[in-house]
């Protein structure tokens, strides 16, 4: 018996042993500093003599590790700017969890410079927001905030300085919450330096009204928000470049900032004649730019941003275009080419003045004052080839456009006692004036089956004058229903007016004589105004919330055509449903899904019932029986990112179907060389979307890859010679990125893409098209000797499927040597080669209905610049033109 007990006990111990070595155990505790303020986003790390787990606290400065099998292990915490905490833990064998008392961590005795960043949180993930700390994507000292964020994960930024974020466009740049530079990004992100900032946020911002109240409707616009460091809110920097080169190539800058507490005042002035900022891809252009930008908090209770822009752009683009027309029994071939001069002066005044009156009261007025000018002058001929027939056209022409428009956004929240009972009402108009005068000159020689020849002269002026009234305001009372429901209520006014006269006089080419043309000539006014009411539901809690709602929109379309006494009059009524829902998986893991409607009316020139013939080959007639059209879609956002190693993930898929699309209609007679182009409603269109982003950092976030790539399938709908014609377009892309950054070594980024492209057509007339673009581009820069640097621009793109074209396949490579010297480095030195091959061109395919374009333009080719730049600053009681004390801490 005894024999038969001690078997029990050994086949016991023997079972259970394995289970207790392997006795899984919760471990948690909490970070704070010394004088017990949380730290959030420090790094915490369990590991033995093989093994390790990491954590980084929260917003409350716990960690929890869940599931530690180790038996006993050394927990170290580390923060920048603290003393690392090291301890060694001998847990008990009760299984039960391991609490850690409080972590205080001391303020580092060493100098900033050598403290790691591996406690920065490289990424952090909210409902809107993503958050991404600046000292996790460190760059040389000296750059612009705008190489920042071309390390960001999911954010892009193109040669022209726009930038985008998870596939959509950065509309504003703000500076610690206010505007900054208005709708410029490109200026924005060039003006600040990278080492004042403390982190980056790129936000779905849904308004003023989301802000104050949560009530989140409609599509958000990408807002990226840059936070100062707070020991650089006092303070100045500037930096002055100028640089010559061959061909006449120069270019001049001059910016700068300085700071008091919330107040800060920037200014940006540039000149250059190199397509640097605004002057984009295609032809040469002369740039000239100016900015200011204001902000600043007067009191508690009022604050003011507002801003200057002015652009002045001189640009000549001489460009080939090849375009095909599928009809049913034959292709139409236009084979075109242009030299055109495209001058423009733009001048914009904006401003937001907020005032919170009291702890319930908020009034926020946004003025906006704009004056626009433009000037064409162009020549160009075009080769029409349909069947036997053909016809060359020959023309010139001019075109002056004026435009002066005048603005204000009023928006008043009101929040009553009551907890979570809110009112607000805004108010929007805006006036504007346009005054356009045209004139054209083109040669006909066509030709018919039989090869006979005949020539027409045409030279028509015209002149457009449009005035032009929006006004608008929308109102939504929140009511709670309980702890965690809410009602809103809204209302939404709009209305828009138009007035415009035409006249078109046709020129005697021989006598010059004009005739008035009573067919092109007419004056026409139309309003378009909508009423829309709804009701949403809200229901919060912080691991999800969703929305529902319902509006009913009628709707009234009215025309006069006041010189043939033509009236038009349309009535519509349509229910745009709504809805929202965002899950937190956990803080670092977000999926959001947004479905919304919308309507749009149709243009003026869409409107029109005229037929407008001033290109002969091609003329255009309005429809004034046409209806708004109505869009519903939806789209789903999934977040997930590592705050402690700054892995992150980004997916969307979007879906949108429009009824009653406005679609352009065309009938062609080949034997007379002539296209008639229309418009018409019609259901059918619609599209889907996706793209995702995956950056894994590797060693600290010295390195980092990136997988990324989406497709898009739209189908959309086209008449020619009043048959449908059904375009399937899919899309595919993907590529990879990698980058690396190694301190005083080298900063660059690796990065390969492929692209496919085809569409299909319902009419077996229209062959099938497709077209495949391999591009391969490397860009970054070594240092050598501490201050003196090698730039790099190459790049290869192989395209396939485009029509018969120069240079189709472009090798790219511009590179720069630049040495810093002078006290602090505040001086460079630059000498840039651009396109040292001498092969930059640009070429494109667009696909329109039954329509190919393959289009070549002329850009800048290659030159050479020498240019010298200067920066100044201080911050906190340093010297000018040095970096002193933190700013040296990356």
């Amino acid at each position: 018996m005894k024999k038969l007990h001690l078997w029990i006990f050994i086949i016991t111990l023997f079972v259970s042993m394995p289970g207790y070595a392997q006795q899984l155990r919760v471990v948690k505790g909490t970070l704070v500093d010394s004088a017990g303020v949380p730290l959030i986003g420090a790094l915490v790390k369990l590991s033995t003599a093989t093994d390790s787990v990491r954590a980084a606290s929260d917003i409350n400065g716990g960690f929890v590790f869940n599931n530690v099998k180790f038996p006993q292990f050394t927990i170290t915490a580390s923060y920048i700017g603290y003393d690392t905490y090291k301890k060694r833990i001998i847990p008990d064998a009760s299984g039960k969890p391991v609490i850690i008392d409080t972590i205080r961590l001391k303020t580092s005795s060493n100098s900033l410079a050598e403290i790691s960043i591996t406690s920065v949180t490289p990424v952090r993930v909210k409902e809107d927001t993503i958050e991404y700390s600046a000292a996790a994507y460190p760059v040389r000292d000296g750059d612009a905030v705008e190489e920042v964020i071309k390390k960001l994960p999911g954010v892009t930024v193109d040669k022209d300085g726009n930038v985008m974020a998870n596939g959509k466009p950065i509309t504003k740049i703000r500076v610690n919450g206010k505007d900054f530079f208005g709708t410029d990004v490109a200026t924005a992100i060039q003006n600040l330096p990278a080492d004042i900032v403390k982190n980056l946020q790129v936000i779905d911002d849904f308004g003023d009204q989301a802000k104050l109240t949560g009530v989140k409707v409609g599509e958000p616009q990408k807002v990226l928000n840059i936070n100062i460091q707070e020991d650089k809110k006092k303070g100045y920097f500037g930096r002055a470049t100028g640089g010559i080169g061959n061909e006449n190539r120069f270019i001049t800058n001059l910016k700068g900032s300085t700071f008091k507490g919330d107040r800060m005042l920037s200014f940006d002035g540039s000149m250059n004649n190199t397509n640097i900022r605004g002057g984009g891809g295609d032809g040469i252009t002369d740039t000239k730019a100016a900015a200011f930008s204001y902000r600043n908090d007067f009191n508690k209770k009022l604050s003011l941003d507002a801003g200057y822009n002015f652009n002045s752009r001189d640009n000549n683009a001489i460009s080939t275009i090849f375009k095909q027309n599928n009809y049913q029994t034959f292709t139409r071939y236009d084979n075109q080419s242009s030299n055109n001069t495209n001058k423009s002066m733009n001048n914009q005044f904006w401003s937001n003045l907020e005032y919170k009156i009291d702890t319930a009261n908020y009034l926020k007025i946004s003025p906006d004052i704009a004056f626009n000018s433009t000037s064409f002058n162009g020549r160009g001929n075009t080769v029409t080839q349909i069947k036997k027939t053909g016809s060359v056209r020959d023309n010139i022409s001019s075109n002056d456009n004026a435009t002066a428009s005048i603005g204000m956004n009023v928006f008043f929240n009101h929040k009553f006692k009551k907890h979570g009972r809110n009112f607000n009402i805004s108010a929007n108009v805006n006036f504007s004036d346009n005054d356009n005068d045209r004139d054209a000159r083109n040669d006909y020689a066509n030709t018919d089956s039989l090869g006979n020849i005949t020539y027409v002269k045409q030279f028509q002026l015209t002149a457009y004058d449009t005035y032009g009234k929006r006004a608008g305001s929308n109102m939504t009372l929140t009511e709670p229903l309980n702890k965690y429901a809410y009602a809103d209520i809204t209302y939404n006014y709009n209305s828009q007016s138009t007035e415009t006269g035409r006249d078109t006089r046709d020129v005697d080419p021989v006598t010059g004589k004009e005739v008035f043309n009573t067919m092109l000539s007419n004056n026409y006014e139309y309003q378009f105004v909508t009423h829309r009411v709804g009701i949403n539901y809200r229901y919060v809690k912080p691991k999800f919330n969703y929305m529902m709602g319902m509006n009913v929109q009628p709707a009234v379309l009215k025309g006069q055509d006041i010189t043939r006494d033509i009236n038009t009059h349309k009535e519509t009524l349509v229910w745009i449903p709504s809805a929202r829902f965002v899950y937190r998986f956990t803080k670092q893991k977000t999926l959001t899904f947004n479905y919304n409607g919308r309507s749009n009316q149709p243009t003026f020139n869409q409107l029109q019932p005229i037929t407008d013939n001033s290109n002969l080959q091609n003329t255009i007639a309005g429809n004034p029986d046409l209806k708004p059209d109505y869009t519903h879609g939806f789209n789903i956002d999934y977040n997930q990112s590592d705050w402690t190693s700054g892995y992150n993930m980004f997916t969307n898929i979007s879906y949108s179907r429009t009824n009653n699309r406005i679609v352009t209609t065309k009938m062609m007679l080949p034997d007379a060389i002539k296209q008639v182009t229309s418009y018409v409603n019609t259901n059918g269109f619609y599209n889907i979307r996706g793209n995702y982003e995956i950056a894994k950092p590797f060693a600290e976030r010295k390195y980092i890859l990136t997988y990324y790539g989406g497709s898009a399938f739209i189908n959309n709908i086209a008449f020619t010679n009043m048959e449908r014609n059904v375009a399937k377009n899919l899309i595919i892309d993907q590529g990879v990125k990698f980058r690396i950054f190694l301190k005083d070594v080298i900063d660059a980024e690796l990065n390969t893409a492929y692209s496919n492209n085809r569409t299909n057509y319902s009419l077996a007339s229209s062959a099938a098209r497709k077209t495949d673009r391999y591009s391969l581009s490397l860009n970054g820069r070594n240092y050598f000797f501490k201050d003196l640097s090698l730039g790099y621009e190459l790049s290869q793109v192989v395209n396939r499927g485009f029509s018969a074209s120069n240079n189709a396949n472009p090798t790219l490579l511009s590179v720069f040597l630049e040495q810093r010297f002078l006290k602090g480095k505040t001086g460079n030195l630059r000498f840039q080669a651009f396109d040292l091959l001498n092969q930059n061109s640009g070429i494109s395919r667009d696909v329109y209905d039954n329509e190919i374009v393959d289009r070549q333009t002329n850009r800048l080719a290659r030159y050479f610049l020498l240019s010298f730049s200067m920066r100044v600053r201080k911050f906190g009681g340093g010297n000018a033109g040095n970096n002193n004390g933190p700013d040296n801490r990356r």
